[in-house]
């Protein structure tokens, strides 16, 4: 790596064990890849426990070894379902969620290593790669296609704390041939009530010349919130709504027509607190690497094979 190659890398890792989801995504990448610690049959639904199971977990996982190679075996795919795990289990609606938090927040030193290590690997290797415009994927419960007559958003903010706009449109990049990270959330997500297999899937060409706002990280999120900073509407469970802002959507679409958030954005930025007291902002409810889309920009649509239950 370069010189400035190593000090992204060393950003990412720095914000990547500055989130809870984050840490927790990595502790269950290390237990992924080297297996499960003795006597923690529970260990593949870490992030559901309290504070005190999962310290003694991160602090088991801080002793073993770690080198080159040893996250080789984890697949894009894979990788993407085990984030979609840990987001559903890690619910800042569970009452223990800050014990939860801070317990994951303490442990990331321990872990640094690792980080470094997973962020070399092959199937993390898109985590903070801009969009890629020919490969987004829109999913639906019905046969019927995606197309522009049917793009009715509301800008107004959703509320309760869920930093994105009422009613909008959006995709997720696909990952390999047959699924995509919002597939991923809808199968473990809080979301699977709402939907019932087979998923239909369309893929979407986004015409070159969409301007597409990157969220790679939480200080990416804190910008766009500033320059369209709108106050935040109840971000139940946080406390002191009065302290945070978020952006103002219908000032965004006079800019951007797409705000995407990448893997790696999701990892460093959902749920993380950023910034001065006043102008703190925080990435809340997207779920999955995707892109809100403010405009509608597509050249065309391909229908993909239907997706079943995992």
């Amino acid at each position: 790596m370069n010189e400035k190659a190593l000090l992204e890398n060393k950003n990412r890792v720095g914000d990547l064990l500055s989130s809870p989801l984050g840490v927790l995504v990595l502790a269950a990448s290390i237990i992924e890849a080297s297996g499960p610690l003795p006597d923690m049959p529970w260990i593949d639904h870490l992030g559901a426990y309290p504070a005190d199971d999962i310290a003694c977990c991160l602090q088991a996982l801080s002793t073993r070894e770690v080198g080159n190679g040893s996250f080789d075996l984890l697949s894009a795919e894979d990788c993407s379902e085990l984030i979609a795990r840990c987001e559903a289990d890690l619910s800042p609606y569970y009452e223990g969620y800050p014990q939860q938090a801070e317990t994951l927040l303490a442990a990331g030193s321990a872990l640094r290593s690792f980080a470094e290590y997973l962020l070399q690997t092959s199937g993390t290797a898109s985590w903070f790669a801009d969009l890629d415009h020919q490969h987004q994927e829109w999913m639906a419960c019905t046969d019927l296609a995606p197309e522009a007559s049917c793009f009715h958003p509301d800008f107004r903010c959703l509320g309760a704390g869920l930093t994105k706009p009422r009613r909008s449109f959006w995709t997720s990049t696909s990952v390999g041939e047959c699924s995509s990270s919002w597939l991923h959330f809808i199968r473990w997500g809080e979301d699977r009530v709402f939907w019932e297999p087979p998923y239909r899937r369309w893929r979407l060409e986004v015409l070159p010349t969409a301007r597409v706002y990157e969220v790679h990280g939480p200080q990416a999120w804190q910008s766009l919130c500033l320059t369209y900073p709108a106050p935040s509407c109840a971000p139940y469970p946080i406390c002191r709504p009065d302290t945070l802002i978020e952006p103002d959507w219908q000032a965004v679409a006079q800019d951007w027509d797409g705000v995407h958030l990448s893997v790696g954005g999701l990892l460093t930025a959902e749920r993380v607190r950023w910034g001065r007291p006043g102008a703190q902002t925080h990435l809340y409810g997207w779920g999955a690497e995707s892109t809100l889309w403010l405009r509608w920009v597509f050249a065309r649509a391909q229908r993909l094979p239907d997706a079943k239950e995992r």
